[in-house]
């Protein structure tokens, strides 16, 4: 009886114990991987305008806020991480120096991040992006060992946009995906509403056209787009605007979008957010939330990459 007891309580405190240990190991090789970014070398670095260089590593928790919404799930922000790493690498060629001048990234700094996010957010989304860089550290992504050109934006139509249909050829990695729980988002329709007149100022700026306002509004309308809607070509009289230019015009959330006269004006309804190409950051967190990892999100959004140290 006493042996019995022993084997109980043995067997209890194994139940017990077990996932306590689990749990402080996984801890502890999180903790591992985390990094000093003021001492840390990578070997590749961003020279600032005076003269200054910035780590790879250390640029990338800095540019991360103007990327991605930090409320987004750790394994999100650990993907965009990655898309942010692969970009910069792609951009540097054979080098590895390049000036910030020539990335599309802005810095934010720490003060004008804790203004945003308050003190108390501040201390945790501050983990949470420097987790996002030191635990993908020096991971990119390649297709046939070449760097990719890894477009993302912010919430697709549900489903996201074909490389090949978009550019004509090329971009293999990019493949018409579902995304379909973006078109739960709240902010997945806008509506913008224009003058006649604006539109042709923009017109008259850019194009100098002579088309007047009775023309315009007879002529106006998407002449090109993709299947899921978004714009390639917007046409008025004879004049053909990009529609990415157009979407800038007017500061809409994406260049999906279509026309239509309202009370005298031109009302644009728009879907999405952003190119529509490659991963969804919406669609990805969604994808985190239901227990997908960071490289699982980046292997589903590109087709056929490949997670590459860069120091290999």
């Amino acid at each position: 009886m006493k042996y019995k007891m022993t084997y109980i309580f043995l067997a209890l405190f194994l139940f017990f114990s077990i996932p306590y240990l689990i749990t402080v190991f996984i801890a502890s090789k999180n903790e591992e991987k985390e990094i000093d970014f003021d001492v840390y070398d990578s070997g590749y670095q961003i020279e600032t305008e005076d003269g200054k260089e910035i780590d790879l590593e250390s640029y990338l928790w800095m540019i991360l806020p103007e990327q991605i919404s930090l409320d987004y799930e750790d394994e999100t922000l650990k993907a965009q991480a990655v898309i942010l790493r692969t970009d910069i690498i792609r951009r540097m060629g054979k080098g590895k120096k390049i000036k910030e001048e020539e990335l599309p990234y802005e810095r934010i700094s720490d003060e004008k991040l804790k203004e945003a996010l308050g003190s108390k957010k501040y201390s945790l989304r501050d983990q949470a992006r420097k987790r996002a860089v030191s635990e993908t550290l020096g991971e990119t992504m390649t297709y046939k060992d070449d760097y990719i050109e890894p477009y993302f934006h912010g919430l697709s139509v549900g489903t996201t946009l074909s490389g090949e249909e978009w550019f004509g050829e090329g971009y293999p990695y990019l493949k018409e995906k579902d995304s379909l729980g973006d078109v739960e988002s709240g902010d997945y329709m806008t509506v913008s509403v224009v003058t006649y007149g604006k539109i042709l100022e923009k017109l008259k700026d850019a194009y100098h056209t002579e088309i007047t306002i009775d023309q315009l509004k007879e002529s106006l309308s998407v002449s090109q787009a993709t299947k899921n809607g978004y714009v390639k070509e917007v046409k008025a009289g004879e004049t053909k605007i990009p529609g990415t230019l157009w979407a800038q015009w007017f500061s809409l959330a994406s260049n999906n979008f279509y026309l239509e006269p309202y009370d005298g004006k031109m009302r644009m309804i728009c879907l999405g957010q952003g190119n529509g190409l490659g991963m969804s950051q919406y669609g990805a967190d969604q994808m985190a939330k239901e227990g997908s990892g960071y490289q699982e999100i980046l292997k589903y959004y590109y087709t056929g990459v490949k997670i590459k140290d860069i120091h290999e």
